[in-house]
């Protein structure tokens, strides 16, 4: 009797199925960049997708070559058969996405739209809270990226 009443108790976890990914696009932020990095999606049951990754910024905004490496955090959704979107009934590889990047001088929030998981649009404001020497950080960041996932290059 006991035992049937902990099992009705016992919490529930759920699961969730991770991949790893390369982060490779363009950004524009008051200058043009190269982006390089790591992704992992943290896909949950209900299809939804967290995104933790690791990107490096390559470009020369004042004509002197700049590194700006960033960590974000973001939340993938799809809203099937929504108001807000109405194609979603019908296309449900299409992501909305919502994402914090922080460097060491500027924190960005974003939005955008990732189509299948592997091409990304996306869209965010800059708020610089210390001074890089070589890049103005501020203002307006625009990007495009191909997510390509590694099972791609390493096979069972």
């Amino acid at each position: 009797m006991f035992s049937t009443i902990e099992a009705q108790h016992k919490p529930q976890y759920q699961d969730f199925t991770t991949y790893y990914l390369f982060n490779l696009g363009y950004t524009y932020q008051d200058a043009s960049y190269f982006e390089g990095g790591l992704d992992a999606y943290f896909v949950r049951p209900n299809n939804h997708v967290v995104d933790l990754g690791i990107a490096v910024n390559l470009g020369a905004p004042s004509g002197k070559f700049t590194t700006i490496p960033e960590a974000h955090l973001g939340y993938l959704f799809n809203l099937k058969n929504s108001v807000i979107d109405p194609y979603s009934s019908q296309i449900n590889s299409a992501f909305w996405l919502v994402r914090t990047s922080v460097s060491p001088w500027h924190v960005t929030p974003e939005a955008g739209i990732t189509i299948l998981d592997l091409l990304e649009f996306t869209a965010g404001y800059g708020f610089e809270f210390r001074e890089n020497k070589k890049a103005n950080l501020a203002g307006l960041k625009l990007g495009l990226n191909i997510k390509i996932p590694f099972l791609l290059f390493w096979h069972d």
